[in-house]
């Protein structure tokens, strides 16, 4: 379970090689729009559709459920993106390094869940 926003964003920025504002900020451009469809794809796997919205200060829901899909999109024709998003994920497991795992973590959703991992 993702857990800790901060965290996957500061991972997504360091991936991407962004500014975490511009994840967060109005930007429109290529990467720093990617990042946040990354960031929004990955917290709406665990919490609902506007709170991922919401969180990178976006009006709508569906800003949200476009992101994932194009998350999954891009994920399913570049092996290296998909790679890059399982790191992601798998540095924000769990939230932070001194959470500990929890004994059964589920989506909220199974059937939303995404699966990038190669």
């Amino acid at each position: 379970m993702i857990a800790d926003f901060d965290l996957l964003v500061e991972e997504a920025a360091l991936a991407f090689k962004v500014d975490r504002e511009d994840i967060l900020g109005p930007k429109r451009t290529k990467t720093p729009s990617l990042a946040r469809h990354v960031v929004m794809a990955a917290w709406a796997d665990y919490h609902s559709y506007q709170d991922a919205a919401d969180r990178c200060n976006r009006l709508s829901h569906a800003t949200a459920m476009w992101a994932r899909e194009r998350v999954l999109n891009m994920a399913g024709i570049d092996q290296s993106f998909a790679m890059m998003i399982a790191e992601i994920y798998r540095k924000c497991q769990y939230g932070s390094e001194d959470m500990k795992e929890p004994e059964a973590a589920e989506p909220e959703n199974e059937s939303k869940y995404l699966e990038i991992c190669a």
